[in-house]
């Protein structure tokens, strides 16, 4: 098992076959996060106005559309998913649904509405058809919660290699380091919602804004409670190529996420999956000299923050396991 999980480029058929008979997914899936980015949330200070501003949205989503026809999802976790009230044409669901997401199924939850600019802000779990998204039955206990003043936990069921896999999105609050009572918040939702879902706790997965170190204590505890672990860890051969949040993005440094680059965007796992990839996405830009004068920079990007993707192997649990 540990050669499997330490030679990742040597990994051939021998090797997947100990993988098989040890207990895993006969399926790789590869797992993406993005935030699109509420153009309305700006911080305190921003010296811009982007809210409403469609056409500046469809942009940025023609280069997240033209990143997924190139590039492999099968379960892909949104946060900042956005919609405008009675146009069904300005939605960002249905403009990817158009094209690289034409064959996804999808469970959205609204957390937010906008009057003065009629939007409304959801999470949002898309799955490719290879994989089955269950749908939420009459009277199920809640799949989605506030976690603090700015943030969200999303829960759903998704079924992989026949057994179902909890899949959590999340926002947490942008200053989770100043109140860390929320890592307790979030672990008590996975646990109740993974055990009224019956499922078995080593397929979990978590992705989302996450903007802690793993060397902070707090954090550091919610991993090992949940039994789970950062799919970056042992693919970030500097610090600087696990940073989502980055001033170097113009919009980001605009809208007035900081100046300081950090690795704000995470994709968690079950700490018995192989992971075979992790890597920073979303990241380059194009040139939009129509944006300079407008909004102060000649380079468009997807978002204020790159993605993550990882590509990973969940173990099997078959009828027998013990719940959270």
């Amino acid at each position: 098992m540990a050669l499997c999980a330490g030679a990742i480029s040597l990994i051939a058929g021998a090797c997947v076959t100990r993988l098989l008979s040890s207990g895993y997914d006969d399926r790789t899936i590869v797992v993406h996060t993005f935030n699109l980015f509420n153009q309305k949330k700006l911080a305190p200070g921003a010296n811009v106005n982007w809210s409403g501003d469609w056409i500046f949205r469809r942009d940025r989503l023609e280069l997240i559309d033209q990143y997924f026809r190139a590039h492999r999802g099968d379960l892909v976790l949104f946060q900042q998913m956005m919609r405008k009230a009675q146009g069904e044409v300005e939605w960002d669901l249905n403009i990817l649904s158009a094209g690289s997401f034409s064959e996804f199924d999808w469970r959205t939850e609204e957390v937010a509405s906008f009057a003065d600019s009629s939007e409304s802000e959801s999470m949002t779990v898309a799955a490719a058809a290879a994989l089955r998204l269950k749908s939420r039955q009459p009277g199920e206990a809640p799949s989605i919660w506030n976690v603090g003043p700015d943030g969200y936990l999303q829960a759903a069921a998704v079924e992989v290699a026949g057994e179902p896999v909890a899949v959590f999105n999340v926002q947490m609050p942008t200053r989770v380091d100043r109140d860390p009572i929320w890592f307790s918040f979030v672990e008590e939702r996975i646990r109740e919602w993974t055990r009224g879902q019956g499922i078995c706790p080593r397929r979990i997965i978590l992705g989302g804004f996450i903007p802690s170190e793993v060397e902070v204590a707090t954090f550091n505890r919610f991993l090992a409670n949940l039994g789970l672990k950062d799919s970056s860890a042992g693919f970030c051969d500097s610090s600087s190529r696990c940073q989502t949040a980055d001033p170097v993005n113009e919009m980001f440094r605009l809208a007035g996420e900081g100046d300081v680059a950090s690795q704000a965007d995470r994709i968690l796992v079950s700490k018995g999956a192989v992971v075979y990839s992790s890597a920073r996405t979303h990241d380059e830009p194009v040139k939009a000299p129509q944006y300079e004068a407008a909004m102060g920079f000649a380079q468009l990007w997807p978002s204020t923050r790159a993605g993550w993707e990882t590509a990973v192997r969940l173990e099997s649990c078959g009828a027998g396991f013990t719940p959270l």
